[in-house]
């Protein structure tokens, strides 16, 4: 039986929680949803209620210390990532932790090191890798006949997320957060280029922040340089629209095709090739090529393959019951925290930045 602890219930605490719910029903025999923590006691008390949690905890440190748990998922604010991940770490305990992983990249550094020393499994919750969309394009770009990908335009908009959908007052803490829009918001992006277009060579970026919340950056433009001589920019930034919840358009330009979708989870993927009109890959072609990539052989969960968060937390539950190291780790969102950090160093100096030595010897 695998017992999961839940440490903080705002608003990614209950996405997971909502998947978590149905893991354990289906697998009821095998996971069990043993303990949540959150100061606020109605949200404790409803989590428990609705969820399905067993015990409940005021503090996170309390859980970690004391609840019945194998494994941890950390849906705090960014600043309490470190004290909890090494305090679950000391006492063996696997951990799921949210994006982004710290608040620098040193102290990032400290929480992978801590938990290889301890033999934990870990996984970082860099979503948009487990997207259909995004799994289809980077299956579309392979192709043999299409050539090699020449550009990349990304735009990621979304309300600042202290109202609206996300209600996160916090992020416009800078004591609480690692940054702005950039390190909280498309650290996800980052990740996401370099998992479909490989390593990169070199920045350049500015910043904005128009809201006027001290160190909480809310309009970022980077743009980068691949090894492999690829060009891309990233426009992200938060605005004041709440009923403009989350956006991302993606388009890439190889040498003999086009491929671009407005979704970041689920829907239509278009499609030009040569000298051939644009196609449309509708939502359900998309799932029906995601699925097969997958190359799944049990289907327990297929109605979540469409649901990023979903999917990555039963990787991550599947991972731990079959003893194997979940992916991606928290390498992976150290690297995303150096490209974040590189990112605002270009900010700040006005300079390109070499990506392939900036932080390495740090």
């Amino acid at each position: 039986m695998l017992r999961l602890g839940l440490v903080g219930a705002g608003f990614i605490g209950e996405v997971h929680s909502h998947v978590l719910h149905h893991v354990a029903a289906r697998w009821s025999d095998r996971v069990t949803l043993a303990a949540v923590a959150e100061p606020d006691p109605a949200r404790r008390d409803r989590f428990a209620r609705q969820f399905g949690w067993q015990a409940t905890f005021a503090d996170g440190a309390d859980l970690i210390a004391r609840a019945d748990v194998d494994a941890v998922f950390l849906c705090t604010p960014t600043h309490l990532h470190h004290a909890h991940l090494l305090a679950a770490a000391a006492r063996g305990l696997d951990v799921f932790c949210e994006k982004p992983l710290a608040m620098s990249l040193a102290e990032s550094r400290a929480m992978l090191a801590a938990a290889d020393a301890a033999g934990i499994r870990t996984q970082i919750g860099l979503v948009l890798r487990f997207s259909a969309v995004y799994g289809v394009m980077r299956e579309l770009m392979r192709a043999p006949d299409i050539g090699p990908v020449r550009a990349a335009l990304f735009r990621n908009d979304q309300c600042f997320p202290i109202r609206g959908l996300h209600d996160t007052t916090w992020r416009a803490d800078r004591a609480r957060t690692a940054g702005g829009v950039l390190i909280e918001h498309s650290v996800h992006d980052l990740d996401l280029l370099v998992w479909l277009f490989g390593p990169l060579a070199r920045l350049r970026a500015r910043a904005h922040n128009h809201a006027g919340h001290d160190g909480v950056e809310d309009h970022v433009a980077v743009d980068f340089e691949f090894t492999s001589g690829l060009r891309a920019q990233l426009l992200t930034l938060w605005h004041d629209m709440a009923a403009r919840t989350s956006h991302r358009r993606l388009e890439i330009f190889c040498q003999r095709a086009f491929v671009a979708s407005d979704h970041d989870m689920l829907g239509d993927v278009t499609v030009q090739r040569g000298d051939g009109v644009a196609e449309t890959l509708a939502a359900d072609e998309v799932l029906r090529r995601f699925e097969a990539s997958l190359g799944r052989s049990d289907h327990t969960f297929r109605d979540g393959y469409g649901i990023p968060y979903a999917l990555q937390d039963v990787a991550f539950v599947e991972a731990l019951l079959d003893g194997r190291q979940p992916a991606p780790g928290l390498a992976e969102g150290v690297e995303a925290q150096r490209l974040a950090e590189a990112v605002y160093e270009a900010v700040r100096t006005g300079d390109e930045i070499d990506v392939r030595t900036f932080g390495v010897s740090a």
